[in-house]
Protein backbone atom coordinates (compact mmCIF):
# COMPACT_ATOMS: atom_id res chain seq x y z
CA UNK A 1 0.00 0.00 0.00
CA UNK A 2 0.60 3.78 -0.28
CA UNK A 3 1.66 6.26 1.85
CA UNK A 4 -1.98 8.08 1.09
CA UNK A 5 -3.64 4.82 1.99
CA UNK A 6 -1.52 4.45 5.24
CA UNK A 7 -2.29 7.99 6.08
CA UNK A 8 -5.75 7.48 5.08
CA UNK A 9 -6.74 4.53 7.08
CA UNK A 10 -5.09 6.67 10.01
CA UNK A 11 -7.57 9.05 9.58
CA UNK A 12 -10.90 6.70 9.32
CA UNK A 13 -9.29 4.88 12.55
CA UNK A 14 -11.04 7.64 14.44
CA UNK A 15 -14.36 6.72 13.94
CA UNK A 16 -13.76 4.12 16.83
CA UNK A 17 -14.73 6.85 18.84
CA UNK A 18 -17.58 5.60 21.14
CA UNK A 19 -20.98 6.85 23.02
CA UNK A 20 -21.00 7.34 27.00
CA UNK A 21 -17.61 6.84 29.02
CA UNK A 22 -18.41 3.44 29.98
CA UNK A 23 -19.73 2.29 26.69
CA UNK A 24 -16.54 3.19 25.03
CA UNK A 25 -14.04 1.36 27.19
CA UNK A 26 -12.33 -1.55 25.34
CA UNK A 27 -11.67 -2.81 22.47
CA UNK A 28 -13.31 -2.24 19.08
CA UNK A 29 -12.05 -3.19 14.97
CA UNK A 30 -13.94 -2.73 11.68
CA UNK A 31 -12.38 -2.07 8.46
CA UNK A 32 -12.04 0.53 5.27
CA UNK A 33 -12.52 -0.23 1.63
CA UNK A 34 -9.13 2.18 0.02
CA UNK A 35 -7.94 1.45 -3.77
CA UNK A 36 -10.58 -1.48 -3.68
CA UNK A 37 -8.70 -3.12 -0.45
CA UNK A 38 -9.90 -3.79 2.80
CA UNK A 39 -7.45 -2.55 5.88
CA UNK A 40 -7.87 -3.48 9.13
CA UNK A 41 -8.25 -0.72 11.88
CA UNK A 42 -8.44 -1.37 15.97
CA UNK A 43 -9.24 0.96 18.89
CA UNK A 44 -8.39 0.51 22.57
CA UNK A 45 -10.07 2.69 24.71
CA UNK A 46 -8.60 2.78 28.52
CA UNK A 47 -9.03 4.97 31.63
CA UNK A 48 -11.54 5.17 34.73
CA UNK A 49 -11.64 9.07 35.67
CA UNK A 50 -10.53 10.15 32.13
CA UNK A 51 -10.49 7.97 28.79
CA UNK A 52 -7.20 7.39 26.71
CA UNK A 53 -7.39 5.97 22.95
CA UNK A 54 -4.82 4.22 20.96
CA UNK A 55 -5.32 2.88 17.21
CA UNK A 56 -3.99 -0.05 15.48
CA UNK A 57 -3.48 -0.33 11.87
CA UNK A 58 -1.40 -3.57 11.63
CA UNK A 59 -1.03 -3.67 7.84
CA UNK A 60 -0.01 -0.32 7.72
CA UNK A 61 2.74 -1.01 10.20
CA UNK A 62 0.43 1.58 12.74
CA UNK A 63 0.38 0.41 16.57
CA UNK A 64 -0.26 2.15 19.97
CA UNK A 65 -0.77 5.79 17.83
CA UNK A 66 -2.71 8.19 20.31
CA UNK A 67 -6.11 9.74 19.86
CA UNK A 68 -6.55 12.91 21.38
CA UNK A 69 -9.39 15.34 22.60
CA UNK A 70 -11.79 12.46 23.02
CA UNK A 71 -15.51 13.32 24.57
CA UNK A 72 -18.52 11.14 24.83
CA UNK A 73 -21.78 13.03 25.90
CA UNK A 74 -25.67 11.82 26.36
CA UNK A 75 -27.15 10.69 23.60
CA UNK A 76 -24.22 8.32 22.74
CA UNK A 77 -22.32 11.03 20.74
CA UNK A 78 -18.61 10.53 20.59
CA UNK A 79 -15.46 13.00 19.14
CA UNK A 80 -11.96 12.70 19.12
CA UNK A 81 -9.48 13.50 16.55
CA UNK A 82 -5.76 12.34 15.31
CA UNK A 83 -2.62 13.93 14.54
CA UNK A 84 -2.99 12.21 10.39
CA UNK A 85 0.10 13.72 8.41
CA UNK A 86 0.34 17.28 8.45
CA UNK A 87 -2.95 18.11 9.67
CA UNK A 88 -5.69 16.78 12.32
CA UNK A 89 -8.80 14.26 11.09
CA UNK A 90 -11.59 14.65 13.51
CA UNK A 91 -14.30 12.19 14.23
CA UNK A 92 -18.18 12.82 14.87
CA UNK A 93 -19.99 9.63 16.01
CA UNK A 94 -22.94 7.98 17.88
CA UNK A 95 -23.27 3.96 19.32
CA UNK A 96 -25.70 1.89 17.63
CA UNK A 97 -26.63 0.05 20.62
CA UNK A 98 -23.92 -1.85 22.72
CA UNK A 99 -21.55 -2.93 20.24
CA UNK A 100 -21.44 -0.37 17.40
CA UNK A 101 -20.68 3.32 16.43
CA UNK A 102 -21.08 5.07 13.08
CA UNK A 103 -20.20 8.23 12.35
CA UNK A 104 -17.89 10.45 9.83
CA UNK A 105 -14.64 11.71 9.72
CA UNK A 106 -13.47 14.59 8.50
CA UNK A 107 -9.98 15.22 6.75
CA UNK A 108 -8.81 17.88 4.38
CA UNK A 109 -12.41 18.79 3.14
CA UNK A 110 -13.31 15.63 2.79
CA UNK A 111 -15.99 13.00 4.69
CA UNK A 112 -15.58 8.98 5.00
CA UNK A 113 -18.25 7.23 6.43
CA UNK A 114 -16.93 4.58 9.12
CA UNK A 115 -18.24 1.72 11.55
CA UNK A 116 -16.22 -0.62 14.35
CA UNK A 117 -17.83 -3.28 16.44
CA UNK A 118 -16.53 -4.29 19.53
CA UNK A 119 -14.99 -7.65 19.96
CA UNK A 120 -12.42 -9.36 22.65
CA UNK A 121 -8.91 -10.21 21.79
CA UNK A 122 -8.25 -13.84 21.91
CA UNK A 123 -6.52 -16.66 20.24
CA UNK A 124 -8.39 -17.89 17.64
CA UNK A 125 -8.67 -21.34 17.90
CA UNK A 126 -7.78 -21.91 14.04
CA UNK A 127 -3.97 -21.31 15.73
CA UNK A 128 -3.94 -24.32 17.84
CA UNK A 129 -1.89 -26.14 15.78
CA UNK A 130 0.92 -23.41 15.24
CA UNK A 131 0.52 -22.31 18.78
CA UNK A 132 4.22 -21.83 20.67
CA UNK A 133 3.24 -24.42 23.30
CA UNK A 134 1.61 -26.84 20.95
CA UNK A 135 4.47 -26.50 17.61
CA UNK A 136 5.50 -29.86 17.26
CA UNK A 137 9.02 -28.30 15.48
CA UNK A 138 11.73 -25.71 16.42
CA UNK A 139 11.29 -22.14 16.30
CA UNK A 140 12.71 -18.94 16.87
CA UNK A 141 12.05 -15.29 16.33
CA UNK A 142 15.81 -13.36 14.55
CA UNK A 143 16.22 -10.04 13.68
CA UNK A 144 17.97 -10.03 10.05
CA UNK A 145 19.90 -6.65 9.78
CA UNK A 146 20.02 -4.73 6.26
CA UNK A 147 22.04 -1.80 6.34
CA UNK A 148 20.05 0.72 8.61
CA UNK A 149 16.78 -1.52 8.06
CA UNK A 150 15.95 -4.57 10.86
CA UNK A 151 14.26 -7.48 9.52
CA UNK A 152 12.06 -9.23 11.50
CA UNK A 153 11.21 -12.73 11.11
CA UNK A 154 10.31 -16.42 12.39
CA UNK A 155 12.20 -19.32 11.28
CA UNK A 156 11.09 -22.95 11.52
CA UNK A 157 12.45 -26.63 11.27
CA UNK A 158 11.87 -29.86 12.13
CA UNK A 159 12.49 -31.43 15.29
CA UNK A 160 13.35 -35.48 15.07
CA UNK A 161 15.58 -34.72 11.36
CA UNK A 162 17.89 -32.20 9.56
CA UNK A 163 16.77 -30.56 6.73
CA UNK A 164 19.08 -28.47 4.15
CA UNK A 165 15.89 -26.85 3.03
CA UNK A 166 15.06 -23.46 3.51
CA UNK A 167 11.52 -21.75 2.24
CA UNK A 168 11.41 -17.97 2.16
CA UNK A 169 7.96 -16.66 1.59
CA UNK A 170 7.30 -13.25 0.49
CA UNK A 171 3.93 -11.44 1.04
CA UNK A 172 1.63 -9.94 -0.95
CA UNK A 173 0.75 -6.03 -1.69
CA UNK A 174 0.50 -3.59 1.43
CA UNK A 175 2.42 -3.82 4.51
CA UNK A 176 1.75 -7.11 5.73
CA UNK A 177 3.31 -8.86 8.90
CA UNK A 178 4.62 -12.32 8.80
CA UNK A 179 1.75 -14.52 9.02
CA UNK A 180 0.17 -12.66 6.43
CA UNK A 181 -2.60 -11.73 8.67
CA UNK A 182 -5.28 -10.15 7.29
CA UNK A 183 -8.34 -9.90 10.36
CA UNK A 184 -10.60 -8.97 10.45
CA UNK A 185 -11.36 -9.67 6.59
CA UNK A 186 -10.67 -13.29 7.95
CA UNK A 187 -8.44 -15.17 10.66
CA UNK A 188 -6.83 -17.13 8.45
CA UNK A 189 -3.16 -16.92 8.56
CA UNK A 190 -1.65 -18.11 5.62
CA UNK A 191 1.92 -17.96 5.88
CA UNK A 192 1.77 -19.44 9.25
CA UNK A 193 -0.52 -22.18 8.07
CA UNK A 194 2.01 -22.77 5.14
CA UNK A 195 5.02 -22.95 7.95
CA UNK A 196 3.59 -24.91 10.11
CA UNK A 197 2.81 -27.57 7.40
CA UNK A 198 6.07 -27.60 5.73
CA UNK A 199 7.77 -28.03 8.70
CA UNK A 200 5.96 -30.61 10.00
CA UNK A 201 7.24 -32.48 6.22
CA UNK A 202 10.23 -31.60 7.42
CA UNK A 203 11.42 -28.46 5.30
CA UNK A 204 12.90 -25.66 6.94
CA UNK A 205 10.75 -22.12 6.55
CA UNK A 206 11.64 -18.13 7.04
CA UNK A 207 8.57 -15.83 6.86
CA UNK A 208 9.29 -11.77 8.13
CA UNK A 209 7.29 -9.07 8.66
CA UNK A 210 7.32 -6.25 5.80
CA UNK A 211 9.09 -3.02 6.18
CA UNK A 212 7.03 -0.69 8.92
CA UNK A 213 5.44 -3.96 10.38
CA UNK A 214 5.81 -6.19 13.57
CA UNK A 215 9.23 -6.01 14.50
CA UNK A 216 10.60 -4.72 10.99
CA UNK A 217 11.60 -1.02 10.69
CA UNK A 218 11.79 0.88 7.80
CA UNK A 219 9.30 2.37 6.00
CA UNK A 220 6.95 0.19 3.70
CA UNK A 221 5.09 2.75 1.24
CA UNK A 222 9.23 4.31 0.29
CA UNK A 223 10.47 0.68 -0.44
CA UNK A 224 10.89 0.48 -4.73
CA UNK A 225 10.92 -3.50 -6.29
CA UNK A 226 14.62 -2.78 -5.89
CA UNK A 227 14.45 -2.44 -2.17
CA UNK A 228 11.91 -5.14 -1.92
CA UNK A 229 14.13 -7.92 -3.72
CA UNK A 230 17.37 -6.35 -1.63
CA UNK A 231 15.77 -7.75 1.77
CA UNK A 232 15.19 -11.00 0.39
CA UNK A 233 18.62 -11.21 -0.57
CA UNK A 234 19.64 -10.12 3.48
CA UNK A 235 17.49 -12.56 3.78
CA UNK A 236 19.11 -15.11 1.44
CA UNK A 237 22.71 -14.21 3.00
CA UNK A 238 21.83 -14.55 6.54
CA UNK A 239 21.18 -18.21 6.14
CA UNK A 240 24.12 -19.00 3.01
CA UNK A 241 26.96 -17.24 4.69
CA UNK A 242 29.05 -18.53 7.69
CA UNK A 243 27.38 -16.76 9.91
CA UNK A 244 24.20 -18.43 11.32
CA UNK A 245 22.72 -21.62 10.16
CA UNK A 246 22.88 -22.54 6.93
CA UNK A 247 20.96 -24.49 4.45
CA UNK A 248 22.02 -26.15 0.55
CA UNK A 249 19.00 -25.53 -1.17
CA UNK A 250 17.14 -21.57 -0.70
CA UNK A 251 13.47 -21.66 -2.51
CA UNK A 252 11.70 -18.71 -2.84
CA UNK A 253 7.81 -18.46 -2.57
CA UNK A 254 6.06 -15.50 -3.58
CA UNK A 255 2.29 -14.76 -2.86
CA UNK A 256 0.88 -12.37 -5.71
CA UNK A 257 2.97 -9.47 -5.25
CA UNK A 258 5.88 -10.95 -3.55
CA UNK A 259 5.82 -13.27 -6.70
CA UNK A 260 7.10 -10.21 -8.47
CA UNK A 261 9.50 -9.64 -6.16
CA UNK A 262 10.98 -13.27 -5.69
CA UNK A 263 10.87 -13.11 -8.97
CA UNK A 264 13.68 -10.16 -9.60
CA UNK A 265 15.48 -12.10 -6.73
CA UNK A 266 15.64 -15.75 -8.35
CA UNK A 267 16.88 -13.93 -11.80
CA UNK A 268 19.49 -12.37 -10.46
CA UNK A 269 20.74 -14.44 -7.26
CA UNK A 270 23.29 -17.85 -7.60
CA UNK A 271 21.75 -18.87 -4.27
CA UNK A 272 18.43 -19.72 -5.13
CA UNK A 273 17.03 -23.43 -6.20
CA UNK A 274 13.64 -23.13 -6.61
CA UNK A 275 10.96 -20.79 -7.14
CA UNK A 276 7.22 -20.82 -6.50
CA UNK A 277 4.96 -18.29 -7.79
CA UNK A 278 1.53 -18.64 -5.39
CA UNK A 279 -0.99 -16.53 -7.39
CA UNK A 280 1.26 -14.24 -8.75
CA UNK A 281 1.06 -11.86 -11.80
CA UNK A 282 2.61 -12.77 -15.17
CA UNK A 283 1.60 -8.74 -16.32
CA UNK A 284 2.66 -5.13 -14.80
CA UNK A 285 0.43 -3.58 -12.55
CA UNK A 286 -1.06 -1.35 -15.11
CA UNK A 287 -3.15 -4.24 -16.86
CA UNK A 288 -3.88 -5.62 -13.29
CA UNK A 289 -5.71 -1.95 -12.49
CA UNK A 290 -7.51 -1.97 -15.83
CA UNK A 291 -9.07 -5.35 -15.15
CA UNK A 292 -10.06 -4.56 -11.83
CA UNK A 293 -11.79 -1.51 -12.92
CA UNK A 294 -13.37 -3.43 -15.15
CA UNK A 295 -14.60 -6.01 -12.97
CA UNK A 296 -15.90 -3.91 -10.20
CA UNK A 297 -18.58 -1.93 -13.03
CA UNK A 298 -19.51 -5.13 -14.83
CA UNK A 299 -22.15 -5.84 -12.22
CA UNK A 300 -23.46 -2.03 -12.18
CA UNK A 301 -25.02 -1.91 -15.33
CA UNK A 302 -22.49 1.05 -16.71
CA UNK A 303 -21.61 1.61 -20.04
CA UNK A 304 -18.29 -0.14 -21.30
CA UNK A 305 -17.53 3.31 -22.82
CA UNK A 306 -17.62 5.15 -19.56
CA UNK A 307 -15.50 2.84 -17.98
CA UNK A 308 -12.78 2.47 -20.57
CA UNK A 309 -13.19 6.58 -20.11
CA UNK A 310 -12.14 6.39 -16.50
CA UNK A 311 -8.91 4.16 -17.17
CA UNK A 312 -7.55 6.53 -19.98
CA UNK A 313 -8.46 9.04 -17.58
CA UNK A 314 -6.78 7.16 -14.99
CA UNK A 315 -3.35 6.33 -16.63
CA UNK A 316 -3.48 9.68 -17.70
CA UNK A 317 -2.96 10.88 -14.50
CA UNK A 318 -0.32 8.61 -13.69
CA UNK A 319 1.58 9.52 -16.49
CA UNK A 320 1.47 13.64 -15.48
CA UNK A 321 2.96 12.37 -12.28
CA UNK A 322 5.46 10.81 -13.59
CA UNK A 323 6.37 13.46 -15.52
CA UNK A 324 5.27 15.78 -13.17
CA UNK A 325 3.69 17.78 -15.56
CA UNK A 326 -0.24 18.72 -15.76
CA UNK A 327 -1.56 17.32 -12.56
CA UNK A 328 -3.80 19.53 -12.00
CA UNK A 329 -5.61 18.74 -15.48
CA UNK A 330 -5.08 15.56 -15.86
CA UNK A 331 -6.87 15.09 -11.62
CA UNK A 332 -9.85 17.71 -13.03
CA UNK A 333 -10.55 15.26 -16.01
CA UNK A 334 -10.26 12.24 -14.01
CA UNK A 335 -13.40 13.37 -11.37
CA UNK A 336 -15.40 14.33 -14.31
CA UNK A 337 -15.18 10.51 -15.73
CA UNK A 338 -15.04 8.79 -12.27
CA UNK A 339 -18.29 11.16 -11.57
CA UNK A 340 -20.28 10.20 -14.48
CA UNK A 341 -19.34 6.28 -14.06
CA UNK A 342 -20.78 7.21 -10.16
CA UNK A 343 -24.17 8.60 -11.43
CA UNK A 344 -24.37 6.14 -14.41
CA UNK A 345 -24.71 3.63 -11.62
CA UNK A 346 -27.43 5.46 -9.55
CA UNK A 347 -25.32 8.21 -7.29
CA UNK A 348 -27.12 11.89 -7.93
CA UNK A 349 -24.18 14.73 -8.77
CA UNK A 350 -23.60 15.75 -5.12
CA UNK A 351 -23.10 12.14 -3.97
CA UNK A 352 -20.88 11.57 -7.39
CA UNK A 353 -18.53 14.57 -7.09
CA UNK A 354 -17.85 13.92 -3.76
CA UNK A 355 -17.05 10.14 -4.13
CA UNK A 356 -14.72 11.48 -7.70
CA UNK A 357 -13.05 13.91 -5.31
CA UNK A 358 -11.92 11.58 -2.98
CA UNK A 359 -11.00 8.82 -5.18
CA UNK A 360 -8.88 11.28 -7.14
CA UNK A 361 -7.14 12.42 -3.93
CA UNK A 362 -6.41 8.88 -3.16
CA UNK A 363 -5.08 7.85 -6.74
CA UNK A 364 -2.89 10.98 -7.00
CA UNK A 365 -1.55 10.05 -3.37
CA UNK A 366 -0.94 6.06 -4.27
CA UNK A 367 0.58 7.60 -7.74
CA UNK A 368 3.16 9.50 -5.98
CA UNK A 369 4.34 6.85 -3.65
CA UNK A 370 8.18 5.26 -5.14
CA UNK A 371 6.50 1.66 -4.45
CA UNK A 372 3.74 2.03 -7.21
CA UNK A 373 6.22 3.73 -9.56
CA UNK A 374 8.47 0.98 -9.46
CA UNK A 375 5.60 -1.35 -10.30
CA UNK A 376 3.17 0.56 -12.55
CA UNK A 377 4.54 -1.14 -15.59
CA UNK A 378 7.34 -3.64 -14.66
CA UNK A 379 6.99 -6.40 -16.58
CA UNK A 380 7.46 -9.40 -13.83
CA UNK A 381 8.05 -12.13 -17.18
CA UNK A 382 10.73 -9.90 -18.11
CA UNK A 383 12.38 -11.78 -14.88
CA UNK A 384 10.92 -15.58 -15.21
CA UNK A 385 12.67 -15.62 -18.78
CA UNK A 386 16.06 -15.54 -17.43
CA UNK A 387 15.51 -18.22 -14.42
CA UNK A 388 17.69 -21.11 -14.71
CA UNK A 389 16.10 -23.17 -11.66
CA UNK A 390 12.64 -25.53 -11.70
CA UNK A 391 9.25 -23.06 -11.24
CA UNK A 392 6.08 -24.29 -9.68
CA UNK A 393 3.51 -22.15 -10.36
CA UNK A 394 -0.63 -22.07 -8.73
CA UNK A 395 -3.44 -20.84 -9.39
CA UNK A 396 -6.65 -20.37 -7.65
CA UNK A 397 -9.97 -21.07 -10.62
CA UNK A 398 -12.19 -18.35 -8.58
CA UNK A 399 -9.11 -15.73 -7.85
CA UNK A 400 -10.53 -12.05 -8.44
CA UNK A 401 -7.41 -10.59 -7.85
CA UNK A 402 -5.04 -12.14 -9.65
CA UNK A 403 -7.18 -14.28 -12.63
CA UNK A 404 -5.88 -17.25 -13.64
CA UNK A 405 -6.92 -16.36 -17.98
CA UNK A 406 -5.02 -13.33 -17.32
CA UNK A 407 -1.76 -14.34 -15.67
CA UNK A 408 -1.47 -18.35 -16.62
CA UNK A 409 -0.62 -17.56 -20.88
CA UNK A 410 2.18 -15.14 -20.17
CA UNK A 411 3.80 -17.08 -17.53
CA UNK A 412 3.70 -20.58 -19.57
CA UNK A 413 5.50 -18.18 -22.35
CA UNK A 414 8.02 -16.79 -20.18
CA UNK A 415 8.77 -19.91 -18.66
CA UNK A 416 8.92 -21.78 -22.14
CA UNK A 417 11.26 -19.10 -23.66
CA UNK A 418 13.42 -19.74 -20.39
CA UNK A 419 13.21 -23.41 -21.03
CA UNK A 420 13.01 -24.27 -17.68
CA UNK A 421 11.50 -27.17 -15.80
CA UNK A 422 8.34 -25.94 -14.30
CA UNK A 423 4.86 -27.17 -13.29
CA UNK A 424 1.23 -25.09 -13.60
CA UNK A 425 -1.38 -26.16 -11.78
CA UNK A 426 -4.81 -24.33 -11.31
CA UNK A 427 -7.03 -24.96 -8.12
CA UNK A 428 -10.23 -24.88 -9.69
CA UNK A 429 -12.56 -23.79 -6.67
CA UNK A 430 -9.78 -22.10 -5.09
CA UNK A 431 -9.67 -17.97 -4.20
CA UNK A 432 -6.30 -16.08 -4.13
CA UNK A 433 -5.46 -17.00 -0.18
CA UNK A 434 -6.41 -20.90 -2.03
CA UNK A 435 -9.39 -21.22 -0.04
CA UNK A 436 -12.01 -23.46 -1.40
CA UNK A 437 -14.43 -20.31 -2.42
CA UNK A 438 -17.54 -19.87 -3.74
CA UNK A 439 -17.67 -16.52 -5.09
CA UNK A 440 -13.65 -16.18 -5.15
CA UNK A 441 -14.72 -12.49 -3.48
CA UNK A 442 -12.84 -10.57 -0.93
CA UNK A 443 -16.20 -10.10 1.24
CA UNK A 444 -16.52 -13.90 1.22
CA UNK A 445 -12.68 -14.85 2.70
CA UNK A 446 -14.06 -14.28 6.07
CA UNK A 447 -16.87 -16.68 5.69
CA UNK A 448 -14.83 -19.73 4.77
CA UNK A 449 -12.70 -22.57 6.47
CA UNK A 450 -9.82 -21.54 7.69
CA UNK A 451 -7.20 -23.48 5.98
CA UNK A 452 -6.04 -24.25 2.18
CA UNK A 453 -8.42 -26.31 0.31
CA UNK A 454 -7.57 -29.97 -0.07
CA UNK A 455 -4.37 -30.80 -1.98
CA UNK A 456 -2.85 -27.19 -2.46
CA UNK A 457 -0.31 -28.19 0.63
CA UNK A 458 0.66 -31.63 -0.67
CA UNK A 459 1.08 -30.10 -3.95
CA UNK A 460 4.02 -27.94 -2.58
CA UNK A 461 5.51 -30.36 -0.14
CA UNK A 462 5.25 -32.91 -3.25
CA UNK A 463 7.22 -30.84 -5.73
CA UNK A 464 9.97 -29.35 -3.45
CA UNK A 465 10.74 -33.27 -2.27
CA UNK A 466 10.51 -34.64 -5.69
CA UNK A 467 14.29 -34.81 -6.09
CA UNK A 468 14.77 -36.79 -2.84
Amino acid sequence: MKKTLATLILFLCMSSAYGQETKLKGNWQGHINVQDQQLVIKTHFTGDDSLHGTIDIPQQGGRDIPLQGITAKAPDSVFFKFQAGPGLAKFKGAFRGESAIAGTFHQRGMQFPFEMNRYQPKTDTSDKKINKESKPYNHTDLIIENDSVNIGGTLTWPKEKQTDRLVIMISGSGAQDRDESLQPITNFKPFASLADSLTVAGIATFRYDDRGVGKSTGNFDNATLSILADDVEAIIKEFTDSRGPNFDEIILLGHSQGGVVGGKVAAEHKYVDKFILMASTGVSLREVLQFQAKHRFQNASVDTQLVEQEIAAREALMEAIRADKGISDARKEYRKRFAAIQMAAGADSIQANNLAANQAHQLQQTFQSPQFQSLFSYEPTSDLKKLDIPVLVLFGGKDTQVPVEMNKAPINQALETAGVDYKVQVFDQANHLFQKAKTGQVQEYGKLEKEFMDGFLQTIEQWIKKDQ
